[in-house]
């Protein structure tokens, strides 16, 4: 069988996030099995074609994902013609393989769902206050059109990502939570969307992080992108009591900066303002490499993850290796799939208060946090199996491809 992977975001050149994890990790996984598995990922850097763990990597040099979009058929073309491909994947963010499949229209199409843009954009815009979205509305009135901005009705049809799933001969979703939001939102019919969890193969620097009895850091840390959908607007103000209530506690928070919860300021930014009077106990670091991470996250006892939505959570999986405490965002992935009651706190991550009597819990109850962390590290061990779960992908490949 050969398989062909389109995805813009791959690492260490165009992938921090999940779905360049997700593509990388399946792709192992695949080769293992002895599957013909191609890559075809974007860079800023070079192009090329490379052996990476048992698959073949093809980089497109390319400017942003609409450029991935449009270089990368010539490089597809090359390996079709040598050997046709059964099947390809590509995320539904960005249409990656757009050109392909209006090129090769007989070539079966999965699309995975990863959480399409207008579900990330419409939880980056729970915060902007209510007279800027009123604003715009009126500086549209006074320009002779009529638009109702941050209040305009959801049209699907005009969604890139929505456009592209209808070339999709079968659709794959990281967890229900994603499934039901697109059934929601885009009317697909249930049956062609296959609910398959993310392959986690984790790093063996997470796993032989000791688990600490006491709390010897006295740290809660956070990783991720700095934004809104991370929950972090909620979670800075009950981090702020935290402090106050515990000053020999730390806030460690991990990733790149991004868009904050007010035009015109970065989430960066805008923790510091909010976090003034503690922030002799408040650390940021900018987004390390995979590598350097399980270090950055052995240094504290509790990890803070209140994302607004996530489809699965890879950061999730990973602190959960470590052996870490979770205090989680019981919208998505990490409710259905990742942390049970016994393995972490899951809560509202619009609710303050709730974010804070979670984490003063885990702070104030040593053993209960000592066990949930044994229990974190024993669930992603046992629960989920990598063989099972790359064993349901390969059956689920090998349906589609004959």
């Amino acid at each position: 069988m050969r398989i062909a992977y389109i995805s813009h975001e791959f690492p260490p050149d165009t992938g921090k996030g999940g779905i360049g994890t997700y593509v990388k990790q399946m792709a192992t996984a695949m080769a293992k099995k002895g599957i013909d598995v191609h890559v075809f990922a974007g860079s800023p850097l070079k192009s090329g074609s490379f052996i990476v763990d048992g698959f073949q990597l093809h980089l497109v040099q390319c400017d942003n994902g609409l450029d991935f979009k449009e270089k990368v058929l010539t490089f597809f073309s090359e390996q079709q013609q040598l050997l046709p491909f059964d099947l390809m994947e590509s995320p539904e963010i960005g249409g990656n393989a757009w050109e392909i499949k209006k090129h090769y229209p007989q070539l079966p199409l999965i699309v995975r769902l990863h959480a399409p843009d207008y579900l990330v954009e419409s939880l980056k815009k729970k915060y902007i206050p209510f007279f800027a979205k009123l604003r715009f509305v009126l500086g549209a009135f006074r320009r002779l059109t009529w638009d109702m901005g941050y209040w305009r009705k959801y049209n699907k049809e005009q969604d890139a990502d929505y456009q592209f799933i209808q070339l999709a001969d079968y659709i794959t979703a990281p967890s229900k939570a994603m499934k039901n939001w697109v059934l929601e939102n885009w009317d697909i019919t249930t049956s062609k969307i296959t609910v398959i969890p993310n392959l986690f193969l984790p790093d063996p620097a997470f796993l032989q992080i000791p688990v600490a009895a006491q709390n010897t850091y006295k740290r809660v840390v956070f990783f991720g992108r700095l934004n809104v959908l991370k929950g972090l607007v909620n979670a800075t103000i009950a981090m702020k009591k935290i402090l106050r209530v515990n000053p020999d506690w730390h806030f460690r928070v991990i990733g790149d900066d991004g868009n904050g919860p007010y035009a015109g300021t970065s989430m960066r930014n805008w923790m510091n303002q909010e976090l003034k009077t503690v922030l002799n106990q408040v650390e940021f670091i900018d987004g390390m490499s995979y590598e350097l991470l399980p270090v950055s996250i052995e240094q504290a006892e509790i990890v803070l993850l209140p994302s607004l939505f996530e489809s699965f959570s890879y950061t999730c999986a990973e602190a959960m290796a470590a052996g870490k405490a979770i205090v989680g965002s019981k919208n998505g992935g990490m409710a259905d799939l990742l942390v049970d009651g016994e393995s972490g706190l899951l809560v509202d991550p619009e609710n303050t208060a709730a974010l804070y009597e979670a984490l003063a819990k885990l702070i104030v109850d040593e053993e209960a946090r000592y066990q949930m962390s044994i229990n974190a590290r024993q669930r992603i061990v046992t629960e989920f199996n990598t063989d099972v779960i790359t064993q349901k992908c390969v059956d689920y490949y090998r349906a589609i491809a004959h």
